[in-house]
């Protein structure tokens, strides 16, 4: 989209988003039932004429990079200072004493860490522009060893949960040591060899034999409580985004469609990956705040894993996981064994003879959607043996 369709489209939404904040605060103030309908109608018609004198309004848009040198100059009026963005401009800046901006140094050349030096001895100088593809080239060239080994450690933690350094993003000397340091070494040699592949990194770990283990072996619990061997596969809870994809394809309704705008999560209807939400950095969506996604304004090189009262709450009180429940319920209506059939599609397995008689019961006493429900909350749907 060009500069001059984006910019009205911007302020459009920009207005949009002011609108939406202002039913918020009126619902807030729970107003008399006619009053709060009249108000939101009016507020709503306002968004809608917005959206439709607004060409390309609904158009998915995406996050841009351009050129451009930041310079702070005086006002030309009064006192303070002004930002001037001057767009296809790069510019090496001056050294900052202390970190200071008012007592500068000499001008530095952009150009990569010292630490990793060059073929020349020197660290390469980034000339073109931003500088950004040459430090993407400099990464997997003069910083190949160092960078190779921090996007194993980050793929090995996705698998296991813990990284063979436990501090992804600090492999240096304040960081963790790596618990297989040999291991690390090879898979990171390997990577390389194999042309930076991820799809072979996901092979290789997923097929070895540590991966293959069970979560089950009392006598590693005892000689290993930590798992820092990796004597078994460590019992792992679901990632919010893993959780809820789960409950959708488990009641059949996950929609794989790629690409695509962001949708509001907290909306039931949504049937998209969790990949495609809306993410707020000022007003995080509250099923990500409740289950530990991390902070999107702030770097996080892992995250929290917690259990606690709200997210049980959460899963028997969310409208969403109502929906997904009584579309379980609506897939096992009318079919013999009910029970074993939603055990078999949510858990892999046979129900216990315990459990079909505390099933039974439970639905006779309620219904087959609060059966699904209590199901989908359960531990045993959050966490992977």
């Amino acid at each position: 989209m060009s500069e001059d369709l984006w910019v009205p489209v911007k302020s459009a939404r920009e207005k949009v988003a002011g609108i939406d904040k202002k039913i918020a605060a009126l619902k807030k103030k729970k107003p008399k039932p006619e009053d709060l309908d009249a108000q939101t109608a009016k507020l709503t018609a306002e968004i809608a004429a917005l959206k439709k004198a607004t060409p390309h309004y609904d158009m998915a848009t995406a996050n841009g990079v351009v050129e451009a040198a930041l310079f702070v100059k005086p006002k030309e009026k009064g006192h303070g200072t002004d930002l001037d963005f001057q767009m296809g401009k790069a510019r090496d800046l001056e050294l900052q004493k202390r970190g200071n901006p008012n007592d500068v140094g000499e001008v530095i050349p952009r150009r990569f860490l010292s630490i990793f030096p060059s073929e020349s001895g020197e660290p390469r100088r980034f000339t073109k522009g931003s500088g950004r593809l040459e430090l993407a080239e400099a990464m997997i060239e003069d910083a190949e060893p160092l960078f190779a080994r921090v996007i194993v450690n980050r793929v090995w933690k996705q698998h296991f949960g813990r990284g063979l350094v436990d501090t992804p993003s600090d492999l240096g000397k304040m960081g963790d040591k790596p618990t297989h340091p040999e291991l690390l070494d090879d898979l990171a040699g390997q990577f390389i060899k194999n042309g930076w592949s991820f799809k072979w990194l996901h092979r290789e770990i997923l097929n070895s034999a540590t991966w293959q283990q069970s979560s089950l072996a009392p006598e590693s619990e005892q000689l290993d409580p930590d798992n820092e061997l990796y004597s078994r596969m460590t019992r792992r809870k679901l990632d919010v985004e893993s959780w809820r994809d789960s409950l959708l394809a488990v009641s059949g309704t996950l929609n794989k469609t790629i690409g695509g705008e962001p949708l509001d999560l907290s909306d039931e209807k949504n049937l998209r990956r969790t990949l495609y939400g809306k993410i707020d950095r000022r007003n995080l969506n509250k099923m990500l705040q409740v289950h530990d996604f991390p902070d999107p304004a702030a770097h996080s090189p892992k995250r929290d894993e917690t259990i606690s009262p709200l997210q049980s709450l959460f899963a028997i009180n969310s409208p969403f996981v109502k929906a997904r429940a009584a579309e379980v319920a609506a897939q096992l209506e009318g079919g013999t064994n009910t029970i074993d059939q939603a055990y078999e599609r949510l858990f892999q397995r046979e129900p216990t003879a315990m459990e079909r008689e505390a099933g039974a019961q439970f639905i006779e006493e309620a219904s087959l959607a609060e059966y699904a429900r209590v199901l989908l909350a359960s531990n045993e749907f959050l966490f992977v043996d």
